[in-house]
């Protein structure tokens, strides 16, 4: 799934987690976070998620106890409740605060070296880490203020949750992604040593600086085309938006 040694394949990694996941393996919470995210093919199922995750959890899974206190937290696919969600990361931390630290400093490692690491394997680090964060492990908050500070990472998923669909951008560094608001608010003390970082590096130093376009991100090259107030309505693929730079910088 990771691409441990191996292409990563999400379709393939579905396919198994459903196999181990009707035979009853805590594989349910896996595939719960699919059928969350619409990962890997999975239809984006809501109710199918929490059926998997709640399986999972009464095996004693520490991720998809957490997770359910996520979706009760937030009232995403079952009602809000504040209990619930307390109950939730309550059970999870006895089980495994350690484990999903753990898990999500292994994902580190993995991509830690790399250029240009997964988007997905970056998703999973910093759910696990989020995860982690919320059952109070002490060392999460630091891991996770660390690598937001890394601009392939903050602009890959929502730093509050790991979540990559339909995700904002912080209106202050324009790098930055967040699902919504509530996760920004709450990941703001993680976020604001490099959000200020950014915006001091966007005020003194875009003009005259010698830089790889192409290795930017996204959202890095569209909020340099907002600076220079050129329209990229209706473009999509990265090199379109490097080619308006380099057009702009020719003029």
């Amino acid at each position: 799934m990771l691409g441990h040694g191996m292409a990563q394949d999400l379709a393939l990694a579905a396919r198994y987690f459903r196999l181990a996941a009707d035979q009853g393996d805590v594989a349910q919470s896996w595939l719960g976070y699919f059928c969350e995210s619409g990962m890997g093919g999975v239809k984006r199922d809501m109710a199918e998620a929490v059926r998997l995750y709640r399986a999972a959890a009464a095996q004693g899974d520490a991720r998809a106890l957490a997770q359910l206190g996520v979706l009760y937290e937030r009232g995403r696919g079952v009602l809000q409740s504040d209990e619930e969600a307390t109950a939730c990361y309550a059970a999870a931390s006895a089980v495994g605060a350690e484990s999903l630290f753990a898990y999500g400093v292994q994902h580190l490692t993995e991509f830690g070296g790399r250029k240009a690491p997964e988007a997905f394997t970056i998703q999973i680090a910093v759910r696990d880490l989020t995860l982690a964060a919320r059952l109070e492990h002490a060392g999460a908050v630091g891991k996770l203020t660390s690598i937001s500070s890394r601009r392939e990472v903050a602009s890959a998923c929502c730093m509050g949750c790991g979540a990559t669909r339909k995700l904002l951008t912080c209106a202050k560094c324009g790098i930055a992604v967040f699902c919504d608001r509530a996760s920004q608010m709450r990941t703001w003390e993680t976020h604001k040593p490099s959000c200020q970082q950014w915006r001091n590096e966007g005020k003194d130093s875009e003009e005259g600086e010698v830089v790889d376009l192409a290795s930017l991100p996204i959202n890095e090259l569209k909020r340099r085309l907002d600076r220079r107030k050129i329209s990229y309505a209706g473009v999509l693929e990265r090199a379109e938006l490097v080619t308006l730079l380099e057009d702009a910088a020719r003029t």
